[in-house]
């Protein structure tokens, strides 16, 4: 942090509590951490996906604004549920999408929008080296899986790109499996999503 922030940043106080303390660990420190804010600060929450929705949920019944990182949630149930708490307590829930601010991907959402009239296809791919099972291993398989760490980066980018254009009517997924699971880790190696979506002004269909 010094070397990345202080040392490029003038005068940038670093001094911050850490909840739990560096000699401890307790999954739920976040409840002590979030009873020292008030009504209407803001929580940014980047941890582990499984963890988004206890954190996001305490925060918004304290009464804070909340940000979380992709996914926001996991389950349809905890994206309903959130809302609700959001509209009780009167506060703003957003989630963090990195590539938004892309230019590239901004660039390519406008033109899309602008110049390619109704939609037909859309191919996307993203991958990472073997090597970061073993930087993932503590979660990858348990608390979440690689489609939601970065298939969720373009599916996001195919609605925000669609949006008032088309809407989807099916998704399908499947998987292939082998190099994980020789590893000792029960999750995927690759998860292919399809997804059919119907133009709204004339019901002809595109595939993502």
């Amino acid at each position: 942090m010094e070397k990345n922030i202080g040392d490029v940043y003038k005068d940038m106080d670093l001094g911050c509590d850490t909840y739990p303390s560096d000699q401890t660990a307790d999954p739920k420190a976040y409840i002590d951490a979030i009873a020292t804010f008030k009504a209407g600060d803001v929580a940014i929450i980047f941890t582990p996906d499984d963890t988004h929705y206890d954190i996001a949920l305490a925060c918004i019944n304290q009464g804070m604004h909340v940000m979380v990182t992709k996914p926001i949630v996991q389950t349809l149930e905890h994206h309903i549920n959130l809302i609700k708490a959001a509209k009780e307590k009167n506060v703003l829930v957003a989630m963090e999408v990195h590539k938004r601010w892309d230019p590239f991907y901004a660039d390519a959402r406008d033109r899309a929008r602008s110049q390619f009239g109704n939609f037909q296809y859309m191919y996307a791919y993203m991958s990472q080296p073997k090597h970061q099972l073993e930087t993932f291993k503590a979660w990858a398989g348990k608390s979440s899986d690689i489609s939601y760490y970065l298939n969720s980066h373009h599916i996001d980018f195919s609605e925000w790109t669609l949006e008032g254009i088309a809407r989807p009517v099916r998704v399908t997924g499947t998987s292939s499996t082998g190099v994980a699971h020789s590893k000792g880790m029960k999750t995927e190696d690759s998860i292919t999503l399809t997804v059919q979506w119907e133009n709204l002004n004339d019901k002809t269909l595109g595939c993502a």
